[in-house]
């Protein structure tokens, strides 16, 4: 979890927009679940997150990719 980022979800659209990669976290908690159980699956997780002090971290798509540009050419670390 700690490692993974989610892009925004929750609608319909916006998931198949993204095409159900948004669920980054999702994904790496419940690998053998459906795409589309991940939407009913989010709220939970982050509730369980929060409870723990665990970080879910959920950014802007665009946000995410100025970071990893930020990371190729040296501007930032991963650290």
């Amino acid at each position: 979890i700690v490692g993974s980022t989610n892009y925004q979800y929750g609608t319909d659209l916006v998931d198949f927009s993204h095409g159900w990669l948004n669920y980054q976290i999702e994904h790496h908690v419940w690998p053998d679940l459906s795409m589309l159980s991940y939407q009913r699956g989010a709220p939970r997780l982050k509730a369980i997150c929060e409870t723990h002090g665990v970080p879910y971290v959920q950014e802007n798509v665009f946000v995410r990719l100025k970071k990893t540009v930020d990371i190729m050419v040296g501007k930032s670390s991963m650290r």
